[in-house]
């Protein structure tokens, strides 16, 4: 046994094994859905930070494209006045590498999960802990067979295309994860206020015309937004049904967690107006008081 799978293959496996054999009728599909809704869940406080840090960098984009504008191709500037805003905003454009660098291990570990258990039934026993065996559960998928479908219906075993044609029931899986990645990248897009099309802004950039950048930044986002998700559907046709159902429970629980921190920003946003509204009502108008005229001294000398 490697280093690699020592240290997280082996684990990761066990995981997978305690969960698949406390479940009732052991499935091997609700098994991989409560372990990516663990997985995200212990990533909790780092995914929030990254959402928190990534939504600052949408709001700050028109005054980043003023800097560029100040800079006028001056890279060593325009490089030291970004990392000033960023300070200044409390931001860090690395975060989101933090959470790509947790997840791309365990995903590899998932594909090596995946093909020691499908590829060779003794894996299971060899990979699994001495003192977890005698669980009913996991000792019956040891000696026996172990339940590779989701739900008894969609085998986790099986790719989207082989010899035998389409397997539909993991094409439709890969489908609607791209469809919730898509979702999911939509919800965290900044919306411009007017929504004009992206040749007719660059039309009237080339005409000389005023033109907000962040405008035409947001605009190109929203255009590439659908390449992750076919992306993500090319490369499942690739992947056993196993890594498709990983995949699909990844995008569901980071538009969940999504939409937790976006609420608690705009319940955050409300508490604020409706102190300021409170402090409004408070507030006394003011009186405005005539000042009294100054007295006249007299200016006549005594006579003597």
């Amino acid at each position: 046994m490697s280093f690699f799978d020592l240290i997280l293959v082996q684990p990761i496996f066990n995981i997978l094994v305690v969960i698949y054999g406390l479940i009732p009728g052991q499935d091997f599909g609700v098994a991989l859905i409560l372990f990516t809704i663990i997985v995200r869940l212990l990533m909790w406080p780092l995914i929030k930070k990254q959402l928190h840090q990534t939504k600052v960098m949408r709001k700050i984009q028109p005054e980043l494209a003023k800097i560029k504008q100040r800079a006028k191709g001056n890279t060593q500037l325009e490089s030291q006045l970004m990392m000033e805003l960023y300070k200044e905003k409390g931001v860090n454009p690395f975060s989101s590498i933090g959470t790509l660098l947790l997840q791309l291990p365990v995903f590899i570990a998932l594909y090596a999960v995946v093909n020691k258990v499908t590829s060779n039934h003794d894996n299971i026993a060899k990979y699994t802990y001495d003192f977890l065996e005698n669980i009913p559960g996991i000792h019956n998928a040891i000696v026996g067979e172990i339940n590779h479908t989701l739900f008894g219906v969609v085998d986790l075993t099986k790719h989207i295309f082989s010899d035998s044609g389409i397997y539909w029931p993991l094409l439709i899986l890969a489908l609607i994860s791209a469809v919730v990645q898509y979702y999911q990248s939509k919800m965290l897009m900044p919306q411009p206020k007017e929504k004009r099309k992206l040749k007719d802004l660059l039309k009237d950039q080339a005409e000389g015309k005023a033109v907000d950048q962040s405008e035409i930044s947001a605009n190109m986002t929203s255009k590439m937004s659908w390449l992750f998700p076919v992306l993500t559907l090319w490369v499942s046709t690739y992947l056993s049904g196993a890594l498709i159902l990983y995949l699909l429970s990844t995008n569901i629980m980071a538009v969940l967690q999504q939409y937790i921190v976006l609420r608690e920003d705009e319940t955050d946003l409300e508490k604020v107006s409706e102190k300021t509204k409170t402090r409004v009502k408070k507030a006394v108008e003011a009186e405005v008081v005539e000042a009294e005229k100054p007295k006249k001294r007299g200016s006549k000398k005594k006579r003597r």
